[in-house]
């Protein structure tokens, strides 16, 4: 038996893991919420929704921080760091609020960029090498930009506590108070945005290794 818990306005769902989590008050109106599990269409959970996100088109996309068995303990941005990645923006401490490239948008750039430069981010292969099939569709994982790194952090105890591989990935988890997380967003030629492992933002060197946490972007229409 599942015991379903509600909270002051008597919301509430579970996952099939048989997990209770409150509803969010706020969220989207599109298909998905806040902290919902989502599964491929084998019926595999694969992670949780940590935000939206809108790009310059005003299209909002649902971010599902996948889960801790997709994650990887280190990684590094990019190789090469003589120039900045071309194409991709470089945010300085407050415009990076403002920033509207998603993530799939900036892994790509820094895909393209290795290539055009033979060189590696181990990051961004990391998180293309993950795959999956919801309603019909393949969507491929993606390094976070900052601001969906952000959101996770938000919400990083109800994802863990969601989470149905962490017991058996438990250094993939979080929080991550031994290392820094990386996200897609760049600073300079030599650095990209990351969160720290104090929880706070900051800047950091690209070709250090740094723990790595897939997201997958999907528009959140109706």
């Amino acid at each position: 038996m599942v015991k379903i818990q509600v909270n002051s306005q008597g919301k509430a769902y579970y996952t099939s893991a048989g997990k209770v989590l409150l509803a969010p008050e706020g969220g989207s109106s599109g298909k998905y919420s806040l902290l919902e599990r989502i599964s491929d269409d084998s019926n595999n959970e694969i992670g949780t929704v940590s935000g939206f996100f809108t790009d310059t088109n005003d299209v909002e996309y649902v971010v599902v921080c996948l889960d801790a068995q997709y994650r990887l303990a280190q990684g590094t941005y990019c190789s090469n760091t003589s120039t900045a990645v071309t194409g991709l923006p470089m945010y300085s401490s407050w415009a990076i609020w403002e920033a509207k490239e998603t993530a799939t948008f900036n892994t790509q750039k820094i895909l393209d960029f290795c290539t055009a430069q033979s060189a590696t981010s181990t990051a961004c292969t990391h998180c293309r090498s993950k795959s999956f099939i919801i309603d019909g569709t393949i969507y491929y994982g993606q390094l976070p930009n900052i601001v969906e790194l952000v959101d996770i952090c938000k919400n990083y105890t109800a994802i863990q506590s969601a989470d149905t591989s962490v017991s058996q990935y438990s250094s993939l988890g979080f929080p991550r108070r031994s290392d820094r997380t990386w996200s897609s967003s760049q600073y300079t030629s030599t650095s990209g945005w990351a969160v720290s492992n104090g929880g706070s933002t900051g800047i950091y060197n690209k070709t250090t290794n740094y723990f790595v946490a897939p997201v997958l972007e999907i528009p959140n229409a109706v």
